[in-house]
C-alpha cells in the first residue's frame, strides 16, 4: 500500500515537472494609426493564442508587430498631441525591454514617450 502511495506521488510530481517545462508566451498588437489603439496578451500556452488575444482586445485593423517567448516584452508611445510614434521590444528581463522600448520610440520621433504596457513570460 505504501508502495503504491509513493510511487502515484513520483507519477504526479514528474508529471508536474514536464507541465512546468512548456513556455508561455505574449503579444503585442498596434492599430493602423501607428498605436492610438492596441492590444496586449503575456502568458498564454501558445503564440497563436497570444496573437489571437492582443489583436482582438486591439480591435479592427490592427495588425500582431510582437510575438515572443522566454523573455519580456514591452510598448512605449510619444504622448505628444498630434504624434503617433511608438516603439516595442523583447528582451530577456523587463528594465531592458522597457529601456529598447522607450529608445525606438524616441528613435522613430516621439516625444513625450511613456511605456504603455510590458511584462514578463513565465519559463
Amino acid at each position: 500500500m505504501k508502495m503504491q502511495l509513493a510511487m502515484r506521488c513520483m507519477l504526479l510530481v514528474g508529471q508536474l515537472a514536464v507541465v512546468g517545462v512548456v513556455h508561455a508566451h505574449g503579444a503585442l498588437a498596434i492599430d493602423g494609426n501607428k498605436g492610438a489603439h492596441y492590444g496586449w496578451a503575456v502568458n498564454y500556452p501558445s503564440a497563436r493564442a497570444a496573437r489571437e488575444h492582443a489583436a482582438r482586445q486591439c480591435g479592427r485593423k490592427c495588425n500582431v508587430v510582437l510575438t515572443f517567448s522566454k523573455g519580456c516584452g514591452a510598448y512605449a508611445a510619444s504622448q505628444s498631441r498630434g504624434r503617433n510614434h511608438q516603439g516595442w521590444a523583447h528582451t530577456r528581463d523587463g528594465s531592458s525591454a522597457r529601456h529598447r522600448a522607450m529608445r525606438e520610440c524616441h528613435n522613430r520621433g516621439g516625444r513625450e514617450c511613456i511605456v504603455r504596457v510590458w511584462g514578463c513570460t513565465r519559463h
